[in-house]
């Protein structure tokens, strides 16, 4: 083999934003005239806790000490700046790989000659993926027993700066197992790390706090310092419009967000749908009260919810004004659209044999069938002039909102508190006076809970009754206006149930009367 300083690595590599030439004293070639090349790669995860004491510059000084030790005349480094481990396809490996590749199949002439690591969990924190990298690109072809993608037709040099031991030897069992071991290590401390994080998350966000990691809502910024959610007033001001467009003015997401330079209509979604803004914190699929500001109420953050569940309902054209809302004052089986001639008509379930069987009923209604446009019309007219209900408290509950804030303030309160007293009993251990007082805080911060809770529903009711209110009051001078699919929708809205009995009686109830009512039985 010739050792001829032929060339520098910078006349035969071409520039990468993910690679660093480091030595670079020359190159030698193999008797085939193939350049031979020492290549270290290097690694930082995405969770930078994870890597704390061993970033790219402490990593870069081992692998760089090592080389020089060992004579190398060239060294070139490939870099993966925020990529896990547990995910083998990153940027700068697979520059790696291909590099190897190109030479095995003689599209290109540089040989990589060895692969050194400062740690084996920079290759990969998984024992799998480790072992099966090793299997496709590191050892001969001969020895490559697991892999259907090796054409290597001699070892690379694999070289652990931390880990010197540890080789893929066929000579050399011991050297074999422990590269093996430190893979394995290299999983299971991965896995105490994201365990520990995990835990650490879940504390955080149960006393209130952000957890720290993930993007930042919309609307907030993170304060490190207090490891809360703070308000940023113009976004949370953008917010609320996107809200009140939304649900008030049923302007479409894609709209809204080219009227605030969004990128589309799936980031106002989004917005729409994350709940973070009410002043909890989601986290596994599990809520906690924040002690961050809220940005909206929950009752509009419900409302929105139920108007991107209306929208996601495609009618179709033979959908009626009052389909699924129609039922017999007589017996108490729904009512159905049905055509009769060029007409429709509305029939009860209960009076004709066929839908009898079909739905198992065991009597049969005499309500006669009614002309479904006569019933639509009646049904209009007599919202139209249950209008004077729109007028009905059409205005928040006074203190409602001091009496929520003070309700979380008292929480958070709380919570500081229990967290003071388990520091202090990890601290200094515990007594039965100290576990009362935690006992006694647990119940406090419950009974909290139950009253944001109860708090929360009545202002869902009341922004529901504030809505209805407004919709019916506005009814009659904007019904002219509404497409057939706006009049179906306004409906299902308003309408709780028609009921039409055979002496021709329709009574329309509105989900408005259900709200007030259970508003007043409250009070009283």
């Amino acid at each position: 083999m010739s050792q001829q300083k032929s060339c520098r690595l910078a006349d035969i590599l071409t520039p990468r934003a993910n690679m660093k030439i480091v030595i670079d004293d020359g190159v030698g070639q193999d008797e085939n005239g193939c350049f031979l090349v020492h290549v270290g790669y290097l690694r930082v995860s995405t969770d930078r806790q994870a890597d704390v004491g061993f970033g790219l510059e402490i990593q870069e000084d081992d692998v760089v000490r090592y080389c020089k030790a060992n004579g190398f005349s060239n060294l070139v480094l490939f870099i993966d700046d925020g990529y896990t481990g547990t995910n083998m396809d990153r940027p700068a490996l697979n520059a790696i790989t291909r590099m190897i590749q190109d030479y095995n199949t003689g599209r290109s002439s540089i040989r990589v000659k060895t692969l050194v690591v400062p740690r084996i969990d920079r290759l990969g924190r998984t024992l799998l993926g480790t072992l099966q990298f090793i299997q496709d690109y590191i050892v001969s072809r001969a020895s490559a027993r697991n892999s259907k993608i090796n054409a290597n037709r001699d070892d690379i040099d694999f070289v652990s700066v931390a880990e010197s031991y540890a080789r893929f030897d066929a000579n050399n069992p011991q050297g074999k197992f422990l590269l093996m071991l430190f893979a394995s290590l290299a999983e299971f401390d991965r896995d105490q790390i994201v365990g520990k994080l995990k835990r650490g998350r879940r504390a955080r966000v149960a006393s209130g706090k952000w957890m720290g990691g993930g993007k930042v809502p919309y609307g907030y910024r993170y304060d490190r310092g207090t490891g809360t959610l703070v308000v940023v007033p113009e976004e949370a001001e953008t917010v609320r419009e996107i809200f009140r467009l939304f649900i008030e003015e049923k302007v479409a997401p894609q709209k809204i967000a080219d009227r605030f330079g969004f990128s589309g209509d799936r980031a106002i979604t989004q917005i729409l749908r994350n709940k973070t803004r009410t002043g909890c914190i989601v986290y596994n699929n599990e809520e906690y009260p924040g002690i961050h500001e809220a940005i909206i109420p929950l009752a509009v953050w419900e409302e929105a919810q139920e108007e991107l569940e209306r929208r996601s309902v495609h009618r179709t054209a033979t959908d009626y004004l009052l389909s699924g809302l129609v039922w017999c004052g007589d017996c108490g089986c729904k009512m159905r659209y049905q055509k009769y001639g060029k007409r429709i008509k509305l029939v009860c379930y209960a009076s004709q044999d066929s839908t009898r069987k079909r739905f198992e009923l065991d009597h049969e209604c005499e309500n006669k069938c009614f002309f479904a446009d006569e019933v639509e019309k009646a049904v209009i007219d007599e919202l139209f002039r249950l209008s004077y209900l729109g007028q009905v408290r059409n205005g928040k509950s006074p203190g409602k909102e001091d009496t929520l804030a003070a309700l979380s303030r008292d929480l958070s309160a709380a919570k500081r508190k229990l967290g003071k007293l388990y520091d202090f009993e990890e601290e200094n251990g515990t007594d039965d006076v100290l576990q009362d007082k935690i006992l006694d805080t647990r119940k406090r911060i419950a009974s909290i809970e139950r009253q944001i809770e109860e708090e929360e529903e009545n202002e869902v009711r009341a922004q529901k009754v504030r809505n209805a209110g407004r919709l019916l009051r506005n009814l009659k001078s904007t019904w002219p206006d509404m497409t057939d699919t706006e009049r179906q929708d306004v409906c299902q809205r308003l309408i709780d149930r028609v009921e039409l009995s055979m002496d021709g009686t329709v009574r329309v109830r509105l989900k408005l009367e259900s709200y007030l009512l259970h508003s007043e039985a409250e009070e009283d």
